[in-house]
């Protein structure tokens, strides 16, 4: 549902930036927030095969899932 012409005017005039801005800014931290946690999520694995705590096997699994889910989650915010 799209917003109305009052409804854009009024969100603009009270926050002092354009509905596009605020949807760009909402984008940008939800993917930083994601791209966070997937550097996390690589340090932790990469931390735990380096101490012999993780198999390789374990680690690439480890990393292939938050690749992917860092492709999927882009490809759903960026289209």
């Amino acid at each position: 549902m799209s917003m109305s012409t009052a409804q854009v005017t009024a969100f603009s005039t009270a926050s002092g930036f354009s509905v596009q801005d605020s949807s760009a800014l909402w984008l940008a931290l939800v993917l930083l927030l994601a791209l966070l946690w997937c550097v996390w999520v690589l340090w932790n694995g990469y931390r735990g095969w380096a101490s012999g705590a993780v198999s390789f096997g374990t680690f690439g699994g480890v990393a292939a899932r938050v690749l992917l889910a860092w492709l999927v989650l882009l490809f759903f915010t960026l289209s």
